[in-house]
């Protein structure tokens, strides 16, 4: 089916599919258009918004979301937990994949699945607004390929996460993998120290597991340079850019940078 007859799509899962790294671009606050744009002119493929440490109110959100579709990038929601309430509705609002923070055990994956998914694979009720461009779209064309179309990842940050991630990476609907080394580092003892030895190979076995699986990761440590990018790319690693940074920290420097000439 070509992409314009299609109901809905995913361009950030597509790249993944076809086995291409996707360029992440996390935002805490910045829900403005500006945010939008210029992470698109400068090449990211996905935004990935938190909803974990701060608070948005609903209709600001939900402008982000479709705006961010309209521009060619695939708006991934950072959540705390697998509600139906709260991950149906940010879906109906447009969102086109859920990034699960401390994913631990097999029933949180379980539970995303089940609302995620339209019947047969889950029990998402139907809705055709925002997560459909408000389109007049047949219901059972939709339903299949959102399905396909929607993108599931685990935000792996504990022991206990790690520990189970042979079973959480079982599930044949977890697209990715991505990590919170900062609390991943207190929940083994070493709080503030994410790239203690300990912690990094507790990163790497999970990025084992998941590229012997397929499933899309990021690295433990992100490349300093393109030679290491390009190696980590051989490496089969595909999920890249500021994922554990927050625009404001990037914005801090910046404006760091643009008074050095004045120090």
């Amino acid at each position: 089916m070509s992409e314009s007859s299609a109901t809905i799509s995913n361009p950030a899962k597509s790249l993944l599919k076809a086995g291409k790294p996707v360029l992440v671009f996390n935002v805490f606050e910045s829900l403005r258009p500006s945010t939008i744009k210029i992470v698109k002119q400068t090449g990211y493929d996905m935004l990935m918004i938190e909803t974990e440490h701060v608070l948005h109110d609903e209709y600001t959100l939900t402008n982000f979301i479709i705006s961010a579709r309209d521009n060619g990038l695939s708006p991934l929601i950072t959540v705390p937990t697998t509600d139906r309430m709260l991950v149906s509705r940010l879906l109906d609002a447009g969102a086109l994949g859920i990034n699960l923070c401390h994913a631990e055990t097999v029933g949180q994956i379980d539970d995303l699945v089940r609302w995620m998914k339209y019947p047969p694979v889950g029990e998402r009720a139907l809705a055709m607004g925002a997560n459909v461009d408000y389109r007049d779209a047949d219901a059972e064309q939709y339903c299949r390929e959102a399905n396909q179309a929607t993108m599931l990842v685990l935000k792996i940050e504990s022991r206990k996460g790690v520990e189970n991630a042979g079973q959480l990476l079982a599930n044949e609907w977890v697209d990715g993998v991505v990590f919170g080394p900062g609390d991943l580092a207190a929940s083994m003892g070493f709080h503030g120290g994410w790239q203690h030895p300990d912690v990094l190979a507790a990163m790497e076995s999970v990025i084992e597991v998941a590229l012997a699986r397929g499933i899309a990761v990021e690295p433990a440590e992100f490349p300093s340079n393109s030679a290491e990018y390009r190696r980590q790319k051989e490496r089969g690693i595909q999920i890249f850019g500021p994922t554990r940074v927050t625009d404001y920290q990037l914005l801090r420097d910046a404006a760091e940078r643009a008074l050095e000439v004045y120090r």
